[in-house]
């Protein structure tokens, strides 16, 4: 029988594969390397030659951008939200499958300027070409940051000059709330109420489960893996959104798969399936991009002004309702900050401000003998009948003012 080979410090054989296991300035260095000895030994010198460089900060970016990118991926899926790092892996495959290199050190200038050229060429928008190049940088400064790579070698390309604005979201007014609550079927009109009296995220609604709901504290959790920010929070429920969600969790026992239909279509949503979410659809499916179309819908019927994709009014301008409502009637700011889970207090603030400007401007055009017309940044308020005709409990009213 022959003698088993001796292995060099700092390799391991497991099967027939070597591996790298060994500690480099505190940090444990575990890494496949082959099944060929020799290869395994050359490998294994090399990442102990690179390990020894990020001690003295001299790495080189001699790197596979494979490996990077899986090891980058990686970092995102556990530290970002399913759509975000979903959304960042596609922008690397646009971008990487159209350059040919297998290094960092292939990456240059260059290369990049001759994808944007292509790509423009094609028709692509310079919004989408600097998103796809944006989260290359991203990658490769991480790259930086983990000491894999010596440098990032795209730091300096700017992005592409583009004539596209950012949207100006507005909030909606009291009466526009109250006219898309009457326009709206009960299934939908529920759901647009949580969103106006919770400031909640379009995410964080459609992902809420009944385990979220604390029914003696009269709160719902948002956990960090859901919110934009990545951090969990509180927010605090009022009666009637409270013993909405209470019915809807009595029915949820009674839920059943959609029985009709294309086998595909039943196929989809059997597997979406859900009896722990809140708010679901006909299919009892979790709400996703179809909720966003249903409020443009509702919108028009409550002839709510620009409610269309593009526009100033979409769903999170309920949110932005919540906050100009609530400190309009009184609410601390620093609460409404905590329910909204901004970082800073500034950022709420700024929605308030917009909707302050609209206030003003309103005021002094209620004078008899004042003429007002908005400046072009701002959209004008369409009359509404601000008739609420809901149910005779008022449940679908914005009652509950110290909601913050």
């Amino acid at each position: 029988m022959a003698r088993p080979r001796k292995l060099p410090e700092g390799m391991r054989l497991r099967g027939k594969t070597y591996y790298a296991w060994f500690r480099a300035h505190g940090r444990l260095v575990q890494k496949r390397l082959s099944t060929d000895f020799r290869v395994a030994c050359e490998l294994l010198r090399d990442l102990r030659a690179r390990a020894d460089k990020a001690e003295f900060d001299i790495l080189d970016n001699d790197y596979s951008i494979a490996e990077l990118k899986r090891q980058y991926l990686k970092h995102c899926d556990q530290s970002l939200r399913p759509r975000t790092a979903q959304r960042y892996r596609e922008n690397l495959a646009n971008v990487l499958g159209a350059i040919n290199a297998t290094r960092v050190n292939h990456l240059t200038a260059e290369s990049i300027l001759g994808y944007r050229q292509q790509q423009l060429t094609d028709g692509k928008s310079p919004r989408s070409i600097n998103m796809d190049v944006g989260a290359l940088s991203t990658m490769l400064r991480w790259g930086v940051q983990q000491k894999l790579i010596g440098s990032n070698p795209i730091a300096n390309v700017k992005p592409l000059a583009t004539d596209q604005k950012r949207k100006q979201r507005r909030a909606l007014t009291e009466a526009e709330v109250l006219a898309l609550f009457n326009a709206s079927p009960p299934g939908l009109r529920e759901i647009w109420r949580t969103f106006m009296v919770t400031g909640i995220r379009h995410d964080e609604l459609v992902e809420m489960r009944f385990c979220d709901v604390d029914f003696d504290r009269k709160t719902v959790t948002v956990w960090g893996h859901t919110a934009k920010n990545g951090k969990s929070r509180e927010i605090p429920l009022d009666d009637d959104t409270l013993a909405t969600i209470a019915q809807l969790k009595a029915k949820a026992s009674a839920r059943l798969p959609m029985e009709r239909g294309p086998s595909h279509v039943r196929g989809r949503a059997a597997a979406n399936f859900s009896r722990e979410h809140v708010f679901v659809t006909g299919a009892n499916t979790p709400w996703r991009n179809h909720l966003l179309e249903r409020f443009y819908a509702c919108c028009k019927k409550a002839g709510i002004e620009d409610a269309q994709p593009g526009g100033a009014v979409d769903i999170h301008s309920l949110r932005a309702s919540f906050a100009t409502l609530s400190i309009d009637n009184g609410a601390s700011p620093k609460a409404v900050q905590a329910i909204l889970g901004h970082s800073t207090l500034a950022m709420t603030m700024t929605i308030y401000a917009k909707a302050t400007e609209r206030a003003k401007r309103q005021a002094v055009a209620a004078l008899p003998f004042a003429k007002v017309s908005n400046p072009s940044h701002m959209v004008s308020m369409p009359d509404v009948d601000t008739t609420c005709t809901s149910p005779s409990d008022n449940s679908q009213g914005i009652e509950n003012k110290e909601v913050a």
